[in-house]
């Protein structure tokens, strides 16, 4: 066995387990666990026998294994960037809300309630 494939599963095992260790921190919901495992056991079978990889390509109508890998890798990269665009969206439009409601209770507790001294 070349020297380069045990390297290579052990990174990304490596990867899985670094993943799932810092769930908490990475958010790992349900379905992307489940995807990380198929596309590691897929990743390993393919380090194991790259023929896997052309056969595959073979199946769908791609010319090369290495060219089935690379418009599979731009269209993960594609989802992993707009996932990450609606999420720091999201985060972003909290912020706002949290920021406005603290300077609302600020506001309030420096000044008062507004209209309070019109005595209704």
């Amino acid at each position: 066995m070349i020297v380069i494939k045990p390297l290579l599963i052990l990174c990304v095992v490596g990867l899985l387990v670094w993943a799932f260790r810092n769930r908490a921190r990475v958010g790992m919901r349900a379905g992307m666990k489940v995807a990380g495992l198929l596309l590691t056991a897929f990743a390993i079978a393919a380090i194991v026998d790259p023929g896997l990889t052309q056969a595959l390509a073979d199946v769908v109508g791609v010319t090369r294994g290495t060219d089935l890998l690379l418009y599979v890798l731009v269209v993960v990269f594609a989802f992993a960037a707009v996932a990450g665009y609606f999420r720091f969206r999201d985060l972003e439009n909290r912020l706002v809300d949290v920021v406005r409601a603290q300077a609302i209770s600020e506001a309030i507790h420096a000044e008062g309630m507004p209209g309070a001294d019109r005595g209704l």
